[in-house]
């Protein structure tokens, strides 16, 4: 047999030892997704044609497609140029509460707190950080299943929202809610539009205090300017709520720049009390129908239901969104951390799906697409202490994130073209 002969067998050969060796090397806990173009939550700018090394579901690298070191002996998933952000998390939002419009105690089990969480997950959501009177399911959910292997998007809890009657309940009020060790907790300062007594700084400050003392972090529920400037004043380490009642001056401005203070908007929250007292436009919209329970938005649409979203509190939060949105903008153009928030959860405020249109509704305000981006990442993550692990595409970090088919810096609304969502690098079954 002539040399030229011989070519194709020594070919043949070679090629059979290469295979051989790169499958004897074979790393199966390296996933790499590439044909991608990715926003890791840090950079002004997306990368093109660039590849998500993952190892155990946690970020290794961003790289070029192209690099001579690519990686070698991984699975691949080739995402055929779609673009890449990390995972969206709600920072105020609610899991367990309420199912469709029940909020009794059938509704608080642990089935419901999963359904809830998986449908974040469909819509975008791997992180939701619960700030309030979440049921006790909620904590079996948080601590024995596994969000990676369920598919379902990773919660943070505050429990009872703390009340006291005196400085001296305060401790014994902080404890009791201690017992399932939440993750933050929560006060609300808020006289109900003067219908109750709210709060004092007394009380609230003694609350503070102990919370602290217990290495956590306290948000508040508030309505009114000077509320927001005194929690502040006392220790508080999150504004949960857009103000309303007057624009944001720069006193505020300056205590929360001075104490890194950062915001929840939760414009949604507002839309939710009043837009259902007519048929809602988004109730034709094929995004929120994906996976909105057909029997609750027959039930919001009875004539007996609407009327509850009218009257006096329906009129107030009205006529005080266009100025929570005002002072959204004003503080996040001074510099505040706007992290994005939602208040979802409680009955018609619909999980996953108010996200997005929050996002939306920051975008009519005047924030850009990647202020916003930013906002529902790495700003919502670092304002809620959970930086270290999430938020952000970077090395070490869990590999929590959105496929979607259209560029989301051009337009937030892009990022309702999901195509796929990982968390932990496992994909969600949407």
């Amino acid at each position: 047999m002539n040399s030229f002969k011989r070519l194709p067998l020594l070919i043949f050969v070679f090629s059979v030892l290469i295979l051989s060796s790169c499958t004897s090397e074979k790393d199966e806990n390296l996933l790499i997704f590439t044909n991608a173009i990715i926003w890791n939550g840090t950079e002004q700018e997306m990368r093109e044609n660039a590849a998500l090394v993952t190892r155990d579901g946690r970020v290794i690298s961003i790289i070029d497609i192209n690099d001579l070191d690519f990686p070698e002996g991984a699975e691949m998933v080739d995402l055929n140029g779609a673009y890449v952000i990390p995972g969206l998390i709600n920072a105020h939002g609610h899991v367990g509460m309420a199912d469709g419009l029940d909020t009794s105690s059938q509704a608080h089990t642990t089935d419901n707190v999963v359904r809830q969480l998986r449908l974040s997950a469909r819509y975008g959501i791997t992180t939701v950080v619960s700030l309030g009177d979440e049921p006790y399911h909620a904590f079996l959910v948080r601590d024995n299943i596994d969000a990676v292997d369920s598919g379902i998007a990773r919660v943070f809890l505050a429990g009872d929202v703390l009340h006291a009657n005196s400085p001296e309940e305060v401790a014994e009020e902080v404890e009791r809610n201690s017992q399932y060790i939440p993750d933050w907790m929560k006060i609300r300062v808020d006289d109900g539009l003067g219908q109750r007594e709210k709060m004092s700084p007394e009380i609230y400050s003694a609350i503070i205090d102990e919370v602290h003392n217990r290495d956590l972090k306290l948000a508040a529920h508030i309505v009114y300017l000077e509320d927001a400037k005194e929690i502040i004043r006392n220790g508080g380490d999150l504004i949960a709520h857009s103000v309303r009642d007057e624009p944001v001056d720069r006193e505020l401005i300056d205590l929360m720049l001075d104490r890194n203070i950062c915001i929840t908007p939760t414009l949604t929250r507002e839309v939710s009390v009043f837009v259902y007292a007519e048929r809602p436009d988004f109730f034709d919209d094929p995004f929120f129908l994906e996976y909105a329970n057909p029997e609750v938005i027959e039930q919001l649409e009875r004539p007996e239901v609407q009327q509850v979203f009218t009257g006096r509190a329906a009129d107030y939060f009205r006529d005080a969104l266009p100025l929570a949105k005002e002072n959204m903008v004003a503080l996040n153009n001074a510099g505040v951390r706007v992290a994005m928030g939602t208040d979802s959860g409680p009955p018609a405020r619909f999980q996953g799906y108010f996200e997005h249109m929050e996002m939306e509704m920051m975008q009519d305000a005047g924030m850009s697409a990647a202020e916003i981006l930013r906002s529902a990442t790495r700003y919502a993550a670092e304002c809620m202490g959970i930086d270290d692990e999430l938020g952000t595409l970077e090395e070490g970090k869990w590999a929590d994130f959105v496929v979607v088919e259209e560029n989301p810096f051009e337009d937030i609304t892009n990022l309702r073209s999901i195509l796929d969502v990982y968390i932990g690098a496992s994909q969600v079954q949407r």
